[in-house]
């Protein structure tokens, strides 16, 4: 009979035992997927942050491009009205020095 209840308190241990393993177990396993899903989270925000500042650096150096390109178009037709000017009215160099000066201001401000 000792035998026997020695026998069932043993097995009753190992019985408990096995259980506590398991729990454990699972809630490793628990705690693991819970950091993958953490880690993918802030890879996805990460990325996203990324792509939207390359965006937005892309969409900033377009319309900075595009402010060049038209202040140039801009200085070649005030040069070349100037050059106009000064080929139809015999103004003399101080005249053309004074446009130089003005299209070098006004590309200064546009920029």
């Amino acid at each position: 009979m000792a035998v026997a209840v020695t026998v069932a308190v043993t097995v009753g241990v190992a019985v408990a035992v096995a259980v506590e393993v398991a729990v454990a177990v699972v809630v490793a396993v628990g705690v693991a997927v819970a950091v993958a899903v953490a880690v993918g989270v802030a890879v996805e925000v990460a990325v996203t942050v990324a792509v939207d500042v390359a965006v937005a650096v892309a969409v900033g150096v377009a319309v900075e491009v595009a402010v060049l390109e038209l202040v140039a178009v801009a200085v070649a037709v005030a040069v070349n009205d100037a050059v106009a000017v000064c080929e139809e009215v015999p103004v003399g160099v101080a005249v053309l020095v004074a446009v130089a000066v003005a299209v070098a201001v006004a590309v200064e401000v546009a920029v």
